[in-house]
């Protein structure tokens, strides 16, 4: 079983005067409201969550009931995502289906709730937890996790920078996919493909 955890992911409602049709901050959309912010340069990039989950919801190992996924925002949200939950194709679409969620109405196939990374993590309890980091040891993520019967995948769903919670500290190991820095979706799609080693 794989559990792959999205950590720190930029996925925040709106403040109030943005507008009203995306609750969910975007960097398209806000970018002007963005600017005026701390952080701005990692905030408003639930396009990010939104590609990693239409990889994971579609993927073999998830249609074999082998994948759990949980997205953990800057905020100490958790979102657990059901393997039969549906991820809208439009950006928008799904901008809005978050904002619902995070609003605390009802969405089929996702539960939110507050939860720090360390509670989400003691939570799961795999015996081996790996962080994806450009600084990890460059070994095969495929041989790490071979012959664990559940696992524990970290990826950091934010587009600059580095974790800034106790990822590293409460990860058995650090491992990096190369030299070349890959998008975070390209990281989730190895990660997939790594533990689908089983499947033909």
């Amino acid at each position: 079983m794989l559990h792959l955890v999205l950590a720190e992911a930029e996925l925040e409602p709106a403040l109030p005067s943005a507008c009203d049709d995306i609750p969910i901050l975007d960097a398209y959309f806000h970018r002007e409201l963005l600017n005026a912010l701390p952080d701005h340069e990692r905030r408003g990039r639930a396009d990010i969550v939104h590609q990693c989950l239409s990889l994971c919801q579609g993927s073999r190992l998830n249609r074999a009931g082998m994948l759990r996924t949980y997205v953990h925002t800057r905020d100490d949200k958790v979102i657990e995502v059901a393997p039969t939950a549906r991820v809208p194709p439009n950006q928008v679409e799904f901008l809005r289906l978050m904002g619902r969620l995070l609003d605390g109405q009802d969405v089929e196939g996702y539960e939110a709730r507050s939860m720090t990374f360390r509670s989400l993590m003691d939570r799961i309890a795999a015996p081996l937890t790996v962080a994806m980091s450009p600084d990890g040891k460059e070994v095969r993520l495929a041989d790490v996790m071979s012959g664990r019967g559940s696992v524990a995948v970290v990826v950091g769903a934010f587009p600059c920078g580095d974790y800034r919670g106790p990822v590293y500290e409460l990860a058995d190991v650090s491992v990096s996919l190369g030299p070349e820095l890959l998008t975070v979706p390209a990281v989730v799609s190895e990660v997939l493909c790594a533990a689908s080693k089983p499947f033909p």
